[in-house]
């Protein structure tokens, strides 16, 4: 996935923040992560992969070079401070990661592709254990394998019981389905918070930009009212081009009204622990 097309689907996050006794108003403490998403200076992330890497092939990644991965965050990190990867490969993540570090973002969220690789799954927690001092981190376990059928539920289950392991109790879990995937009442249990990605331009397409938007930000709600634990909305947006009614004017107007009201949501009905 290219940045061209992380930027058509999303550039920042929503999170719904379900507060806990003697929180308040104040940073959620419970992960590094939760701090970062509910503190100050405002949170802002990018989903990212190379922009010139295509990863169906694996030689490319040790084909790509360092200066590319570089100038990819050089560019983003005038606006953005967080970065939210889609798998983890020996030969291109541990340079992602080290190059983050010298241009001082302050938060990674590693992912493994494939749940049922344990050299995947080791390398993202030796990732962590790596930079545990240098960002707020979070794992994500697979990202819709499960509605795409790449992978099962047990393997998910398997990949985070070995994570837990080898982590500190400071890195979060999650996995990520699109909005479809969480009828299952064992994704929205799994890990320390939600991490959806609700397209409506897939869901909803006769939606305009406004509604399209306040759509997106109800069922990251409702899912958090459901699930009882934080959701961050992983992927949304309007695409910039591909059919004609969408376009950089639409995309500017799906993110105004998106941001809007803010992008921390604190949950009215929260329960008390």
């Amino acid at each position: 996935m290219s940045i061209m097309r992380m930027a058509c689907w999303l550039a920042v996050l929503a999170f719904v923040f379900m507060p806990i006794r003697g929180f308040g108003q104040q940073a959620d403490q419970r992960f590094p992560l939760f701090a970062y998403l509910t503190g100050k200076p405002t949170p802002l992330m990018m989903t990212y992969t190379p922009s010139q890497l295509d990863p169906r092939q694996e030689v490319n990644q040790r084909l790509l070079k360092t200066s590319s991965i570089r100038a990819d965050l050089a560019a983003l990190r005038p606006t953005f401070d967080g970065l939210i990867l889609y798998g983890y490969h020996e030969a291109c993540t541990p340079r992602i990661v080290a190059v983050a570090k010298e241009l001082k973002y302050r938060a990674v969220i590693l992912a493994i592709w494939d749940p049922k690789s344990a050299a995947e799954t080791d390398g993202a927690a030796e990732l962590a254990r790596q930079y545990e001092k240098d960002f707020a981190l979070g794992i994500l376990v697979g990202n819709e394998g499960i509605t795409f059928k790449r992978y099962e539920l047990e393997d998910l289950t398997i990949a985070a019981d070995r994570l837990r392991k080898k982590l500190s109790k400071t890195v979060a879990l999650s996995t990520s389905e699109p909005l479809v995937g969480y009828k299952s009442d064992f994704i929205v249990g799994f890990g320390d918070f939600l991490a959806p990605n609700i397209h409506p331009v897939f869901d909803r397409p006769q939606l305009d930009a406004d509604k399209a938007a306040a759509w997106a930000r109800a069922e990251t709600l409702a899912l958090a009212k459901r699930a009882k634990k934080p959701v961050l909305l992983k992927e949304t947006g309007f695409p910039h081009a591909g059919m004609d009614i969408y376009t950089p004017a639409t995309q500017k107007a799906f993110w105004a009204a998106y941001l809007k009201p803010g992008l921390l949501t604190r949950s009215d009905d929260a329960p008390h622990a």
